[in-house]
């Protein structure tokens, strides 16, 4: 299964369009979202363009968020989980939440599979290793702060990922 990774959105509706459609290109049936979706009309615009199901969590730019809860009930095939989240597909047991510091921890605990998180703005990407230490993405940020608008593809079948450009 893949999965699209974003983060960081800022309410760049033109730019969000552009991951979307990038996810659907390369066949991701999933989206995780760590958070600074920024106003519930840029999550409306993410639930309708965005036809599969997707899991959300807030960034620190969401400053009404219960319109963000609302919003999502009218949405079936959208989950807003808080804060952070553990979600299981493809078999694989992925945490995801905003912040890095959060993400360390979840990391640490050695409970999943992959962890991902937002908030920097810049992309990285540490794989898997043998001795149990998760893959850790920070897919960047759709936004482009530092010139360079980004997302992730996640394979749960490798339990790996790539860093993409938009």
């Amino acid at each position: 299964m893949l999965v699209a990774l974003i983060s960081d959105i800022h309410d760049h509706d033109t730019r969000l369009l552009l991951a979307l459609a990038r996810a659907e290109e390369l066949g991701c049936t999933h989206l995780l979202c760590m958070g600074d979706i920024a106003t519930v009309s840029t999550f409306r615009l993410l639930c309708e363009e965005w036809k599969h199901a997707a899991d959300i969590v807030f960034g620190n730019n969401e400053w009404h968020r219960e319109s963000f809860f609302y919003a999502a009930n009218e949405y079936p095939h959208i989950t807003h989980h808080g804060d952070a989240a553990i979600v299981t597909l493809g078999g694989r047991e992925l945490f995801f939440c905003h912040y890095p510091h959060i993400a360390a921890r979840a990391a640490e605990s050695g409970r999943y599979d992959a962890v991902f998180f937002g908030h920097t703005h810049r992309a990285e990407l540490h794989p898997a290793t043998e001795g149990g230490h998760p893959l850790i993405v920070n897919p960047g940020d759709v936004q482009g702060r530092y010139g360079r608008p980004a997302m992730a593809v996640y394979d749960t079948e490798s339990n790996s990922a790539r860093l993409l450009s938009l």
